[in-house]
């Protein structure tokens, strides 16, 4: 039977220190960001961000399974293990999983051990938000 669910996986970078020009010279431009300091609504007088935010969302299509969205984003990291590491200290790295499931559709999803053992080596977490 196949998967019903759909995914979304995205690669992000938070730091209490670091502004979010240093992260994109560190590591290119974001799908999506925000700086420590920018509101966080559209009140000029509301809550300023306390950290600075980088996000880099996966490419593949919502239908794929998890572990692709993951790998591609596991892949940017190996690429760009150097930068990563270099950023260590001063930023909180994951991947965020959205899991969206089906009307009336059970299941789940795996994870391979190739991946998994990815994920350890760089020292990856990943987060999952079930819908």
């Amino acid at each position: 039977m196949p998967d019903e669910h759909e995914y979304k996986a995205s690669l992000r970078v938070f730091s209490t220190s670091l502004v979010l020009a240093e992260l994109v010279a560190a590591l290119g431009e974001p799908a999506r960001g925000h700086d420590i300091g920018d509101p966080v609504g559209r009140l000029p007088d509301g809550a300023r961000r306390t950290m600075s935010y980088w996000s880099r969302a996966g490419r593949a299509e919502r239908t794929s399974p998890l572990d692709e969205h993951i790998a591609e984003l596991v892949a940017f990291v190996e690429a760009h293990r150097r930068e990563f590491d270099a950023l260590r200290g001063d930023v909180e790295i994951d991947i965020f999983c959205g899991v969206f499931t089906a009307d009336d559709a059970q299941g789940g999803f795996t994870l391979t051990v190739d991946l998994m053992r990815r994920l350890a080596e760089l020292e990856l977490e990943v987060g999952f938000d079930v819908y």
